[in-house]
């Protein structure tokens, strides 16, 4: 198994998987270069991809897209989706097995790092069962929420100095604490919770680069930790039920022949691992864009009421997950292309966000766009279920943050996660008042 693997096996592994990248990045291949998550301009990037068509193959053997017709199309095919069709059927001992590969093959990442705990490359047939039971007791909790979340935002934005991160000093504790709230866990887990989010926040980009090996040693164990965790949070849940969501979601999966205890333990970790961390960059998103932009943050300040209307059009503007990453499960046509079973097409969602063919004023700010129109979360993904947590976090640190901090200003630029494309996840953003 992974976890078992010698550091030299993974480490070698994971540094030829790199290699490859920064290799094919030299042929200068847009996708090539944005996989690689360098000093490229990603923006750049993604426009260079739209150029070269609505679908195009890149050196990185993926169908790769940057518009919104085919990419939604991409993302609304059936035929489509985040599991391999080879990874189906196949057990964790296969998959370790495949990733002992002769000295001359080039090694696949999600079998050099299975990502199985995490629950991030199920079928889309299984996120979309998901979502369908578990979207509404989500909505309905977050809804009896509201006050509380907004008073947590509220609270910690009267105890920030006059000048901070706004990532750690704000986003991440107060996300990871709302979803731990959220879910029920227990007092005494809670701290633990809030670092294991954090060990776990670089899972959907280790889907598509890999990462230096201690990393990859910290992600696993974090996520592994993090399941076990919200296991024993599910089952506790089965056996005293009490008012967090894990017991909801129980009972409403006692509800659907479809579903079960498994299924409510993915539903947690999802919104642990990928909700959390997505709320945590969209809340800092959001800022930095409002912040870039003064005439929008001035009618944030004017009106908080516009923080969710700002919180949608930086998901179009600048989302939290910009690379979504499929797998052909039978030989299809799309987009006047031929693609093969098992092959991978990706859909560069930031990019398709500001197609000009879709959108007015493509890379202008507007949080009064009248159609705002965006890939961020797709049906049948993994960061579906994160939709309305991110959201509604998003919007209660915004209305805090507008109406405690109004003189709210950038004090330095952006410090991003290095290998950090399905992100570009937000390290530290520095802001001060006054």
């Amino acid at each position: 198994m992974v976890q078992t693997a010698t550091d030299s096996k993974l480490g070698d592994n994971l540094l030829t998987l790199r290699g490859v990248q920064w290799i094919l990045g030299t042929k200068d291949d847009p996708y090539a270069l944005l996989l690689r998550a360098a000093s490229d301009d990603p923006r750049e990037l993604g426009r260079r991809i739209r150029e070269r068509g609505p679908l195009s193959f890149s050196h990185a053997m993926a169908w790769v897209t940057a518009s919104a017709e085919p990419g939604e199309a991409v993302l609304g095919d059936a035929r489509l989706s985040p599991r391999h069709p080879d990874d189906r059927t196949e057990t964790a001992e296969d998959a370790d097995a495949g990733a002992e590969a002769m000295p001359w093959d080039i090694p696949v990442l999600r079998k050099v790092l299975p990502l199985r705990d995490a629950f991030v490359t199920l079928d889309r047939a299984d996120y979309v069962r998901l979502a369908r039971w578990a979207e509404p007791v989500i909505a309905g909790a977050l809804a009896r929420r509201r006050e509380v979340i907004a008073d947590r935002y509220r609270a910690r934005v009267r105890d920030l100095p006059g000048e901070f991160d706004l990532m750690t000093g704000l986003a991440r504790d107060v996300s990871a604490a709302v979803v731990a709230d959220l879910l029920g866990l227990p007092a005494g887990r809670r701290e633990r919770f809030a670092q294991l989010c954090a060990g776990t926040a670089g899972t959907l980009d280790a889907t598509l680069c890999p990462p230096r090996l201690a990393a990859a040693r910290d992600l696993l164990t974090s996520l592994a930790e993090m399941r076990k965790l919200l296991g024993e949070a599910v089952e506790s849940a089965r056996t005293s039920p009490g008012e967090g969501l894990a017991g909801e979601l129980l009972r409403a999966a006692a509800d659907d022949a479809e579903t079960g205890p498994d299924d409510v333990l993915a539903v947690c970790v999802l919104l642990a691992v990928v909700g959390s961390d997505t709320a945590a960059n969209l809340v800092c998103e959001t800022v930095a864009a409002l912040l870039d932009h003064p005439d929008q943050w001035k009618l944030v300040r004017a009106d908080p009421g516009l923080a969710a209307a700002a919180v949608e059009e930086t998901l179009r503007y600048a989302p939290p997950i910009r690379l979504h990453q499929r797998y052909a499960q039978e030989d299809l046509e799309l987009a006047g292309q031929r693609i093969e079973t098992g092959q991978e097409v990706v859909v560069v969602a930031e990019a398709a966000n500001r197609d000009p063919a879709v959108h007015g004023d493509p890379d202008g700010f507007d949080i009064r766009r009248p159609r705002i129109r965006h890939l961020t979360f797709p049906e049948g993904s993994p960061v579906a279920l994160a939709a309305s947590l991110a959201r509604a976090q998003a919007a209660a640190a915004v209305t805090a943050v507008a109406t405690g901090l109004p003189d709210l200003r950038r004090a330095d630029g952006v410090l991003r996660r290095l290998r950090s494309p399905a992100t570009a996840a937000v390290l530290r953003l520095p802001v001060r008042t006054g």
